[in-house]
């Protein structure tokens, strides 16, 4: 029934230029040429896709869909971010398998950055 893999997760944004600006510049996502239409903009990420959607009928979720960013180094990613403003909700923590910190969208989304534990 479900294959192997995950087609696309979707944020659902209120303004496409704000949300543009934070995705493009300060995580630095590069988006996709395949579709960027009025409303929908995807970033591809090895074999996963995110969307961004500004529909109107479709509204932000504080407490909605969490993103994890898989990063190299933690800590430098915290640092960029926070040197590019953006807050964290949860900084650095651990757990047995990994490390990772929370923030926000601006529009409150849930995002992490997230470092895997070498085995």
């Amino acid at each position: 029934m479900i294959t192997n893999e995950v087609a696309f997760i979707a944020i659902a944004v209120s303004d496409k230029e704000r949300a543009r600006k934070f995705y493009q510049e300060t995580l630095e996502l590069k988006p996709a040429t395949s579709a960027m239409d009025g409303a929908w903009v995807e970033y591809e990420l090895g074999p996963v896709t995110i969307g961004v959607d500004c529909d109107p009928a479709w509204k932000p979720s504080y407490e909605g869909t969490t993103v994890a960013f898989e990063v190299a180094n933690i800590d430098d990613a915290i640092r960029k971010l926070k040197e590019r403003g953006v807050t964290f909700d949860i900084d650095k923590s651990e757990t047995p398998v990994c490390w990772m910190g929370q923030f926000r969208d601006p529009d409150g989304n849930k995002l992490v950055v997230h470092q895997r534990k070498k085995k």
